[in-house]
């Protein structure tokens, strides 16, 4: 049942033919054995026919930008741009072109290294950050409370402190003034018993001087 759904689904792309022995590698398309050379005759375009079980053993290289019909098969180290074999002769003569494939290879094992870098050393460093970020965040709320705690103790010595100072601050005052204020009542007492002495020694001179 399998294999007559297969048969059904599978045609040569040119002329409908069931079960197409032959692939195109490169425009990925079933073929019978017939319309390959057909399919070959298109020049616009390289192609690469296998047997259909060998498909997918070529590399899906990326088209030529500057060349429309070739296929990135190199890479130009210089520049660090995939190349066609036209483009070595073009501009990037002189240059040093590498297979593209073995330029990926060594990117990928490039990429393997560092992410079994990442892997190994640099997440789990991370990770233990991230674990200790709790803890130290809980000791810097204790610190913060424990120093709030000791600056609200000095502020209380502080401001008894500053109260006790005050507070004889204005007992010496109140006692200075107390003292000053008894001086200056003796004083006006003492004003007062002259200016009425002087008083009763001027009238009794008027009484004086009128008898004669």
């Amino acid at each position: 049942m399998d294999k007559r759904w297969a048969q059904d689904v599978l045609r040569c792309r040119l002329c409908e033919t069931p079960g197409p022995p032959m692939y195109c590698d490169i425009c990925h398309i079933h073929l019978c054995k017939a319309c390959v050379g057909e399919h070959l005759s298109d020049q616009s375009k390289e192609h690469k026919v296998l047997p259909f079980e060998q498909r997918g053993s070529t590399p899906n290289y990326p088209k030529c930008p500057k060349h429309s019909t070739k296929q990135c098969e190199l890479h130009c180290e210089q520049c660090d741009i995939p190349i066609c074999a036209l483009c070595i002769s073009g501009e990037h003569l002189g240059h040093k072109p590498v297979d593209i494939v073995k330029h990926i290879e060594s990117k990928k094992e490039l990429l393997q290294r560092e992410m079994q870098e990442l892997e190994k050393s640099i997440s789990p460093k991370y990770q233990q950050i991230a674990s200790n970020t709790p803890v130290q965040k809980a000791s810097l709320n204790e610190n913060s409370q424990k120093l709030t705690s000791a600056i609200d103790k000095h502020g209380e010595a502080l401001h008894r402190e500053i109260d006790t100072r005050i507070h004889k601050l204005k007992s010496d005052l109140n006692e200075m003034d107390t003292k000053h204020l008894a001086v200056l009542n003796k004083q006006e007492d003492e004003i007062t018993r002259t200016i009425s002495e002087i008083t009763q020694t001027i009238t009794d001179l008027k009484k004086f001087f009128f008898f004669f």
